[in-house]
């Protein structure tokens, strides 16, 4: 050999080599990347995931809340308000009813639901003081009657009706009283009454009575009013008990109740279904095209269309379910319906998977078999699939796990998105991907983070289902 050989042998060694370092760095490095990425996300998600517990141990106490609007001076005034009573909760025994407004937290001003949740959640005791002012003007102000000043002709809005029960008239308010201005805000309708008590109790810096000016019999006068009530109400705050109360709850149009226990029966059931039809139906078309099918061109043709329809989009399996089974063979928008179309998702990939795990098993596994007198259903029913039985389970349980996280299929095939109740096989039905897709469109406080947690339980779910896999894999593993 001469040394011109020789050197550009060592030359192309050495490149090779470089090559080969250089693929692995970047191998390395984009797992590594990935991996990061994919860390930094579930830590972004728990983060909005984190006002759970704040939101259920506020749903426990009675607080069940919503942000609302005032328009006033040409802006919008944001303020909370109960939007549901709940019965003999710590709420109701303080006396705060449904609409009331939540005014301050401790001394922190509130004025959306988030803010609550947050101040829940920084609490140092199970304790929570509130501060709130009645969604019912009645209670304060009585019966409000406009009038029309004789002079002027600008709208005044007099008291007509007034209970001695009420906290206007232990401040001092009569029938006949025309209410001028609270704090600084004149007073020039009924419904405007109201609103500016919130806006002038959200101005102070402490809860305490607002100066409320009146007009009676052509003087005025200024009653100090304590529309503004306070309580401490006992609160408990357990992650445990927030996410079992997410786990057993039906959804809701109010976040604090809203829950997953329809979504991920849903699920379960899709996936227990799906399973169930693409199980037999994937491995014994992988049988039949391993081991019994010739090497033809018909055979070579069923396997690239198999191969194609793999890659298909899940919407086009979504329009046939849609078209055939829902409406031509009238099974309508049910759990069946969608565990039809979704086997017909998963299968190309549970018989892809099926066939390489028959061909890893050696042929002298088969020819042993054969020579013994063996058939061909005994040696693939007590030889080769015992053998293949680890990656057949392990590709069926990871196309399960697409179908598990699968939403635009079942989205166009008329999955509900609001459901409170325990599917059947044949009622409406709806799974976790579906629920997640709702929550985070909604515009209300609160709705994306149990989004958040719907995704956390999500992930956790799918995790579970490939680590069963691993699990089977190892179990089931044999050595030839």
């Amino acid at each position: 050999m001469s040394t011109q050989t020789l050197h550009r042998d060592r030359r192309s060694l050495a490149w090779r080599k470089t090559k080969s370092a250089l693929f692995g760095s970047l191998t390395f490095s984009t797992i590594l990347i990935s991996f990061a990425l994919l860390v930094a996300l579930i830590v972004y998600i728990l983060i909005n995931a984190r006002p759970l517990m704040a939101m259920r141990a506020a749903s426990r106490a009675g607080l069940v809340l919503s942000t609302m609007v005032i328009q006033w001076d040409a802006k919008n005034l944001p303020y909370v308000i109960i939007t549901d009573f709940v019965p003999e909760s710590a709420a109701a025994h303080a006396g705060i009813g449904e609409f009331d407004a939540i005014i301050r937290i401790g001394s922190e001003i509130v004025y959306r639901s988030a803010q609550v949740w947050e101040a829940i959640a920084r609490l140092p005791t199970e304790t929570l003081p509130i501060g709130w002012i009645s969604g019912d003007p009645s209670k304060i102000f009585g019966d409000l009657l406009p009038q029309m000043d004789p002079q002027t002709g600008a709208l005044r809005v007099a008291i007509d009706y007034l209970p001695e029960e009420s906290l206007g008239w232990r401040a001092g308010l009569r029938v006949g009283d025309i209410l001028v201005q609270i704090e600084d805000i004149p007073v020039t309708g009924a419904r405007q009454a109201w609103e500016a008590l919130i806006v002038a109790a959200q101005k102070k810096a402490q809860p305490g009575p607002l100066s409320v000016q009146i007009e009676r019999d052509g003087e005025l006068f200024t009653v100090a009013l304590p529309a503004e009530q306070t309580a401490q109400i006992p609160i408990t705050r357990s992650w445990w008990q927030a996410i079992w109360d997410f786990l057993t709850s039906y959804d809701s149009n109010s976040p604090e109740k809203a829950g997953l226990a329809s979504a991920i029966v849903g699920s379960l059931y899709l996936v227990g279904l799906t399973a169930l039809f693409a199980l037999p139906l994937g491995v014994g078309a992988a049988i039949y095209l391993e081991e019994y099918a010739q090497k033809n061109w018909p055979t070579e043709l069923i396997q690239l269309l198999i191969t194609n329809l793999a890659g298909v989009p899940s919407v086009i399996y979504g329009i046939i379910g849609l078209e055939i089974l829902a409406r031509a063979l009238k099974m309508d928008r049910v759990l069946l319906t969608g565990a039809l179309t979704m086997t017909l998702l998963i299968l190309p990939m549970v018989i892809i998977a099926s066939r390489e795990a028959l061909r890893t098993i050696p042929d002298s596994i088969r020819h042993a078999a054969y020579a013994v007198g063996a058939t061909r259903w005994q040696v693939v029913r007590f030889h080769v699939l015992p053998y293949a039985l680890p990656g057949i389970l392990t590709g069926l349980i990871i196309a399960l796990s697409r179908a598990m996280g699968e939403a635009a299929l079942l989205i166009l095939l008329g999955a509900f998105q609001y459901l409170t109740f325990i599917p059947g096989l044949w009622n409406y039905f709806t799974v976790v991907p579906i629920q997640i897709f709702t929550w985070i469109g909604e515009a209300k406080d609160g709705f994306a983070s149990i989004a958040a947690a719907a995704i956390v339980v999500l992930l956790a779910i799918l995790l579970a289902m490939n680590g069963l896999a691993i699990f089977l894999r190892i179990k089931f593993q044999r050595r030839w």
